[in-house]
């Protein structure tokens, strides 16, 4: 403000007219004056100070169509009140439910909500935020914009809260049954028709080499010590593995684009083979040849049967990108190095060519249980190219359940540009007046090693 800029050489102007004049009250005004100006610049100064801002998310992880409740929190830990404070954070647009005071950020898909309100001493204050999981990705809160000043509003300061929260939404999930899947045995007969496998990670011994005997099988340094040649003998495993292998592909050619309408089924039914999967009591896993944000590796999370392998998994489909970063049968052939015997192969996919059929079929010739989740539009349109192979096309039944739960596909947002760092500065104008990580574990930065 003009005024804040010129009120020193106005109260001495007023100051030595008051003189010039022999007029007691202009000096008592002037005095007046300076000393609310200097009281004015010290409660600015002050104003922040002990002033803190948080944002509380009990549950950063929801499936779509659930809302997350955030509590916004701002505490006064001193003596100094504060007049006025105006506070500003950033939250992807399309989240807000309710209605909420909003400016623009700059950041596409992001506004800033607005909350005014002064602190006494030692005064803390909160605010409900409840922000709607509409479409599945990785979300941001935040940063947040402090702006107070002192009690006339001549010293506005504005403080920049760098630190945000994030949440991440997983794609729908269904029950097989409501995808036209068999409730029993979805993924066909387990190869074998036992539950008993061989586990590599665990060798019992070695014996001699008998011919069918793959060469992952041969023990070296055995062979090398008896002049002959040595198999490992793996212990048995009663764990069940199954592979999903998803293909972000919704085009024929990765160059044609995508259809996003078509990539969510495609995640929603990955996601809901998954969870049926671990349930079952499946060791489970995840290829992909999309990828993480940020990474240049196709998407890959080890078969496991940890408590949390289930969130790794729709974590890893909530932010799974459509840009392909290898052939899918290209990562197959590579996983299909690591298959125990009796391993499950389900592929979730809308495009079939001869690639990757030809790739199938060599998994299910090696002895594993492969089975195909398609989404083309024409049911039969893959069945030419995969003989033996179980193929399920769960294309209507997803048309159905969008229609029966009123399903529109959103876009997330797109990651809001990181603004950088800044020390508290006067402002250009005063205003008018859990699914939760543990606290401290930073997010994930989506770039895992394969």
């Amino acid at each position: 403000m003009w005024l804040n800029r010129v009120w020193l050489q106005l109260t001495l102007a007023l100051f030595v007219l008051g003189i010039v004049l022999s007029n007691g009250a202009v000096i008592g005004l002037a005095i007046f004056m300076m000393a609310a100006g200097f009281l004015a610049r010290f409660w600015a100064r002050h104003a922040l100070d002990n002033v803190t801002y948080e944002r509380i998310i009990p549950e950063n992880r929801a499936f779509q169509g659930e809302n997350i409740s955030v509590t916004l929190r701002l505490v006064n830990d001193k003596m100094l009140p504060v007049p006025w404070i105006e506070l500003r954070d950033a939250v992807p647009e399309a989240t807000l439910t309710g209605d909420e005071r909003t400016a623009g950020t700059g950041a596409p898909g992001y506004v800033h909500t607005i909350r005014s309100t002064h602190l006494s001493w030692y005064e803390r204050i909160s605010w409900p935020l409840e922000l709607k999981a509409v479409a599945r990705g990785h979300y941001r809160v935040g940063p947040a914009r402090l702006t107070t000043g002192d009690v006339f509003g001549f010293n506005p300061v504005v403080e920049e809260q760098e630190s945000h929260q994030n949440f991440i939404v997983y794609p729908r999930v269904y029950e097989l049954p409501e995808l036209g899947l068999p409730a029993e045995r979805p993924f066909g007969e387990l190869k074998g028709r036992q539950r008993i496998f061989e586990d590599p990670g665990r060798i019992a011994g070695v014996r001699d080499y008998q011919p069918g005997d793959s060469m992952r099988r041969i023990d070296w340094k055995a062979s090398a010590r008896r002049q002959t040649l040595q198999s490992k003998v793996y212990e048995p495993s009663a764990t069940m593995h199954l592979l999903l292998a998803v293909n972000v592909n919704t085009m024929l050619e990765s160059w044609q684009g995508f259809q996003p309408e078509l990539l969510e089924r495609l995640l929603a039914a990955s996601a809901s083979v998954a969870k049926h999967a671990f349930e079952s009591g499946y060791s489970v896993g995840l290829v992909a040849n999309g990828s993480y944000p940020d990474s240049d590796r196709p998407m890959r999370v080890p078969v496991g049967r940890n408590s949390d392998q289930l969130g790794h998994v729709l974590e890893a489909l909530a932010v799974i990108h459509p840009l392909t970063m290898a052939s899918l049968e290209t990562v197959i052939d590579t996983e299909a190095a690591r298959f125990p015997y009796g391993a499950t192969l389900v592929c979730v996919t809308s495009q079939m060519d001869d690639n990757l059929a030809g790739s199938l079929e060599r998994v299910s010739r090696a002895g594993h249980t492969v089975t195909v989740i398609s989404l083309a539009e024409k049911d039969g349109e893959f069945d030419e190219m995969l003989p033996g192979i179980r193929v399920h096309n769960i294309a209507q039944a997803m048309h159905s359940l969008e229609a029966r739960d009123g399903v529109s596909i959103a876009e997330p947002p797109p990651e809001a540009e990181k603004e950088r760092p800044r020390e508290r500065r006067p402002a250009a104008t005063a205003p008018a007046f859990s699914r939760q990580r543990p606290e401290g574990e930073e997010p994930p930065e989506w770039s895992r090693p394969t």
